[in-house]
């Protein structure tokens, strides 16, 4: 049950354990005085906070649109309601301060409680209109531009496929603002999560051709600029594009399932550079059956020109501690050694040294199923500390943005730490294999550390750029 901003990969059959027992028999219209009904107290809520995601076609594994599909849940219902374990929102209350909280009301609470415990009636009357739900573009006018990927991807039936990456041209020869954007997947069933970035070729690279998997269709990807390149200068140019084609590589699209579409704050926004390309990096998940997609994004341009362009930051990550020992460059799959098997508190601390005044709008955990909890702390130039987000249960399951209310402003000689942890054991439900050591990639069975952090450089002030000087 949620308004918006949700990840759900598999079954989530711990939702609903139980919850079709004990609700048989009774008289599903009639209604005790006093006793809250579907028709009139327990619709409205349902429909305001929970059928975004609970109704065909969407991530919950359960549709709440109707009385008919809502009574046999009833009691799960009630016991995650009471739990507060839905809607699912995981920050601390004592740090920081998030637009958008889906939460009920006490009384909202109460009402549900009251209603599965009386039975779940129905109650007299008229059922209430279902509730129509924005579909398609998210923004109030159409896209200014639409990007598709450039061709329907055949997606294997089984198999491991790693992220794909296809490459699109710049049609912008000055480059271009956009005040917001929105992927939208065109199978559901199988893209985990994507993305789309504004990237630049690689040193050393050329746009040729590749194919997805051996065999597989062929896609545009940088290839090396002499065909002999040399073991050494692979390497280094391996290096190169792991830690983020030398700074010249943005994110600027996002999506997990519900959460899709993003608005700048005004005066603010994402420009794409005219040396940039467009990449999609697509991440999917094998479905059991052969499977196609072939994704799409809208972009819409700023009425006015922004002061500032917004970026995401994955971690920061210029050092990180891994049990106390600091490990120079960014983290990923060369930088973090693996987590042990049966380890149930492995801490990794990713560290982003802040060289500039910058504004932070939001914050978004991303790992795996080892995940267990992750925060972020800013430590500022006079040693004062303050905890800006902690998400002390994190679950792979719900993955959330969470936008500050009122963006931080963070001074140059600051530091952001990510500070996580993860239990490979057997203590967590959700881990596959608690005997192996895990890897760092890009499988859901392996692991990810990223907070993705939306920033803009204060001095970055474009409207600055644009004044004459001063005169003495």
């Amino acid at each position: 049950m949620l308004r918006r901003r949700v990840y759900v990969t598999f079954g989530v059959a711990l939702l609903v354990a139980g919850a079709m027992v004990g609700t048989a028999g009774a008289n599903e219209n009639a209604a005790a005085e006093g006793v809250p009904t579907f028709n009139a107290d327990v619709a409205p809520i349902l429909y305001e906070n929970c059928a975004g995601c609970h109704r065909d076609g969407q991530v919950a594994p359960m549709s709440l649109t109707s009385y008919a599909e809502a009574r046999p849940w009833a009691r799960a219902i009630k016991t995650k309601v009471v739990s507060r374990e839905m809607p699912p929102w995981f920050p601390d209350p004592r740090y920081g301060q998030f637009k958008d909280v889906p939460t009920l009301s006490q009384t909202e609470i109460d009402t549900i409680v009251a209603w599965a415990d009386s039975g779940a009636p129905q109650g007299a009357g008229p059922a209430p209109e279902t509730p129509m739900f924005a579909e398609g573009w998210q923004h109030d006018r159409p896209p200014d531009w639409v990007l598709e990927m450039p061709l329907e991807l055949d997606i294997p039936a089984q198999g491991e496929l790693e992220y794909v990456k296809l490459w699109v041209d710049n049609p912008f020869p000055e480059g271009q603002f956009f005040e917001a954007h929105q992927m939208r997947p065109d199978n559901t069933n199988v893209v985990h999560h994507g993305a789309i970035y504004a990237r630049s070729l690689p040193p050393g690279t050329k746009l040729g051709e590749k194919q997805v998997v051996p065999g597989g269709q062929l896609i545009r990807q940088p290839v090396p600029l002499d065909a002999n390149e040399t073991e050494e200068a692979r390497l280094a140019r391996g290096q190169t594009v792991a830690s983020g084609n030398n700074n010249n590589d943005e994110i600027m699209v996002l999506y997990v399932p519900n959460q899709g579409f993003h608005k700048y704050p005004e005066g603010s926004g994402f420009r794409i550079e005219p040396e940039q390309y467009f990449v999609w990096d697509m991440h999917y998940t094998l479905s059991g059956r052969d499977e196609t997609d072939r994704s799409v994004a809208g972009f819409w341009f700023p009425k006015e020109e922004p002061r500032y362009h917004v970026t995401m930051k994955a971690n920061g990550g210029e050092a990180s501690l891994v049990e106390g020992i600091q490990l120079q460059g960014k983290g990923g799959r060369a930088g973090y050694p693996i987590i042990p098997a049966h380890e149930d508190d492995f801490a990794v601390t990713s560290i982003w040294a802040v060289t500039d005044d910058v504004t932070i709008y939001g914050m978004s955990p991303h790992m795996h199923f080892r995940g267990k909890d992750m925060s972020s702390v800013i430590t500022y130039p006079d040693g004062t500390e303050a905890t800006v987000l902690s998400v002390p249960n994190y679950d792979f399951n719900w993955q959330l943005v969470y936008d500050f209310v009122e963006p931080l402003k963070v001074p140059a000689g600051s530091t952001v730490k990510t500070v996580a942890h993860f239990d490979n054991s057997i203590k967590n439900r959700y881990n596959p294999s608690p005997d192996r050591d895990v890897y760092w990639s890009e499988q859901s069975w392996d692991e990810m550390l990223i907070n993705w952090t939306k920033y803009s450089v204060d001095k970055e002030d474009l409207s600055r750029e644009n004044k004459p000087p001063t005169q003495d």
